[in-house]
């Protein structure tokens, strides 16, 4: 019974099995690949050579499927850049805005400051 093995025992019984698991998974992969082949290059190298020409199935499903996507990208890339002209004048505009805002609460802020410093001091002038 696996309850009673000690943890290191676990563990290696553990990773063996997800090494199984693992390469279950890698000879369904190239069983169902073979499959998929007509039935000429059947043999006894077809299972070899469907093994050879994974990779390139791979690479070539690879690139259909860039090929199939590089098109919505570009379309999203080209309305970035027609409307990016829109969204900096927005930009600016909205900077513009809160650098004039900010410049009147910084005067304001300075005025009642020093007024009242300036009142302050008078009223007191042995603080000095």
């Amino acid at each position: 019974s696996l309850h009673h093995l000690p943890a290191s025992d676990m563990q290696r019984a553990i990773s063996s099995f997800s090494s199984f698991k693992m390469m279950a998974i890698v000879v369904v992969l190239l069983a169902s690949s073979v499959a998929c082949l007509p039935q000429e290059q059947q043999g006894p190298l077809g299972g070899l050579l469907s093994a050879a020409l994974l990779p390139l199935r791979t690479v070539g499903s690879l690139l259909k499927a860039t090929n199939d996507t590089a098109p919505l990208v570009m379309d999203s890339i080209q309305e970035i850049r027609d409307f990016s002209p829109l969204i900096l004048g927005f930009g600016r505009a909205f900077l513009e805005t809160q650098q004039e805002k900010t410049e009147e609460v910084m005067e304001t802020f300075m005025d009642s400051f020093l007024c009242e410093f300036r009142c302050k001091r008078k009223e007191n002038p042995t603080q000095r």
